[in-house]
């Protein structure tokens, strides 16, 4: 559960971003990690778990220097809506854990596709970046969420490692609500990431 005490919090609008600069003495390393989520979604009053894949794909400096100013890019792969059971989705939340040590300097969002007049934030607590978007998306499309750029302050030394947040279904790394056409209503969808198979998303070597 996030404590709203004793908390370093960043808010970033999508229209209030704030830019940084990227100074590292290792080259960029980005790669495509897949992220197996535990889910579940309510139906006709009880709750249906089931596993799904997420695509992250997160650019960080492969080597800083302790007290240097790096840029790391998180990236995900596309949302493409089953217009059987996601007729339209609202509030997408995904939460990501930033690497444990580095000291935030800032936080802008960019890019982005399918969007449309949606809202899109990212914030910053206890050391986890959590991006919104409200939507709402319709079934049958395919959107695409903001990449959050973040740039930190190395620490005097250790392995910098991003990764997935959540860790329950009442920690959520993934939810959204979904209209469940049965009632008229929405509906939460929950997920997490699998602890059994635990992805590192980036990581960089502070030397």
């Amino acid at each position: 559960m996030i404590r709203k005490t004793a908390a370093r919090r960043f808010v970033v609008a999508a229209a209030l971003s704030t830019a940084g600069v990227m100074a590292a003495s290792g080259s960029a390393v980005a790669a495509p990690a897949t992220v197996p989520f535990l889910c579940r979604v309510p139906e006709n009053g009880v709750w249906s778990e089931y596993g799904s894949n997420r695509v992250f794909d997160v650019t960080a400096p492969a080597t800083v220097s302790p007290g240097q100013r790096f840029t790391v890019k998180y990236a995900q792969g596309s949302f493409t809506l089953n217009p059987s059971y996601q007729k339209e989705v609202r509030d997408v939340a995904v939460k990501i854990n930033q690497p444990a040590g580095a000291r935030l300097v800032s936080l802008k969002l960019t890019g982005g596709s399918n969007l449309g007049n949606s809202t899109r934030s990212v914030v910053s607590v206890n050391n986890q970046l959590t991006l919104r978007a409200g939507g709402p998306f319709y079934g049958g499309t395919t959107f695409e969420l903001p990449t959050v750029e973040a740039v930190y302050t190395a620490p005097a030394g250790g392995t910098l490692v991003t990764s997935a947040g959540g860790t329950s279904f009442d920690d959520t790394g993934l939810s959204m609500k979904r209209l469940d056409t049965t009632i008229n209503d929405f509906t939460p969808v929950q997920c997490y990431p699998d602890p059994a198979t635990p992805v590192t998303l980036s990581s960089t070597t502070v030397q």
